[in-house]
């Protein structure tokens, strides 16, 4: 079941992951302060999640695979416990199923988009270039759409379009033909303009399968004078970030300026975990770690690149793009050049089932990199 050669193991992407968390968990004590258990719950999760990427990366792949159909059967089936069992622990979508006996949550939209990746990556190369005959694709299509209907209902808008940006990047990997993504395109841009259009002329309060928080940060990004709470915790994150300037304030500082200290961002630990690093470490530390991300995504593509099995060159092209897009969105909003969206940072932000599953999936990258012969 399990390979033990390390002749081509990916020892270094595992230590940049290594050392993205135990930043993560020096940013998330900083941020929770005195609140020591939120801390000690996510170093557990992180040692946890260290040893289940370790197992992963040295699993019989192939057998693993062989029954990757079982990939998607779970994901739909943890989904649609959601629907069924799920709770909002606290928040405003119901997003979390409680595992009996525990006191633990998951998350399973987080799991989809590494179930999505192994399914998609077995199933596009089964098609090979017949994925290009419409009924084929369509099939591809449906198993996508499924799950992402079922993360959109939750609500749980983020991960939707992060499970839809793995979808498409796995595409262009594939043997699918450019006429399809001029398609795609086409769509892609004429809903923008759907919904830019609806906020310009007062339209998107009648869109029906979108919450009221949705549409108000949608709204307020597009028309800045349009004001909400999420609007001024994108502010404050900014405020915090360019406080930092070069070299930041210093980790843990008790400074009374400190946007942090005062409690002006909301999911500090979370959601905005890139404004505390901004504030805290400055522009050098925040470059430092966006380098970090930059090779961890660059890494995955160079190991894709050296694949001649076409499904593990699609698993490392998902994982690439799933970091890429997370790491770009929960940055983006930080720094108000995206919508306000719940989006953990990699490695990084508190959550356990955030970051078991990115381990995971980046232990199926170091599995297919330690089997590649150079």
């Amino acid at each position: 079941m399990f390979d033990f050669n390390l002749k081509n193991y990916g020892f270094l992407q595992l230590i940049v992951c290594i050392v993205l968390n135990i930043m993560g968990l020096i940013f998330i004590q900083s941020s929770v302060g005195e609140r020591i258990y939120s801390f000690m719950s996510q170093l557990g999760i992180s040692i946890a999640s260290l040893i289940i990427c370790i197992l992963i990366s040295f699993l019989n792949l192939k057998k693993v695979m062989e029954r990757y159909y079982l990939f998607v059967i779970v994901s739909v089936f943890a989904l649609l416990l959601v629907q069924i069992t799920g709770t909002a622990y606290g928040r405003n979508s119901i997003r979390w199923i409680r595992i009996p006996f525990v006191s633990m949550e998951i998350q399973p939209s987080e799991f989809a988009k590494l179930f999505l990746i192994l399914f998609m990556s077995k199933y596009i190369e089964k098609l090979d270039i017949m994925i290009n005959k419409f009924g084929n694709l369509l099939k591809v299509l449906t198993y996508y759409f499924l799950q992402f209907i079922l993360i959109f209902i939750q609500p749980n808008l983020s991960s939707s379009l992060i499970l839809t940006m793995i979808f498409i990047g796995m595409l262009f990997a594939s043997k699918l033909k450019l006429k399809w993504f001029a398609i795609f395109g086409g769509i892609v841009f004429i809903s923008f303009m759907l919904v830019y259009s609806s906020v310009r002329f007062g339209f998107i309060d009648n869109v029906p399968f979108l919450r009221d928080y949705q549409k108000n940060r949608i709204t307020s990004f597009f028309v800045r004078t349009e004001k909400n709470e999420a609007q001024y915790q994108q502010e404050n994150a900014v405020i915090a970030i360019g406080s930092g300037k070069v070299t930041g304030k210093g980790i843990n500082n008790d400074s009374p300026n400190s946007v942090k200290n005062g409690n002006w961002l909301a999911e500090a630990q979370n959601d905005f975990i890139f404004a505390v690093v901004g504030e805290e470490v400055g522009f050098v530390g925040s470059l430092i770690i966006i380098l970090l991300y930059i090779f961890l995504i660059i890494s995955c593509i160079s190991t894709a690149s050296k694949q001649r099995e076409y499904y593990k060159t699609l698993i490392c092209v998902g994982v690439a793009v799933w970091v890429g897009v997370q790491t770009f969105i929960n940055i983006g909003v930080a720094t108000s050049l995206m919508p306000n969206t719940g989006v953990p940072l990699p490695f990084f932000s508190q959550g356990g089932s955030s970051l078991l599953s990115v381990y995971m999936g980046i232990g199926f990258v170091l599995n297919i990199r330690r089997e590649t012969r150079i």
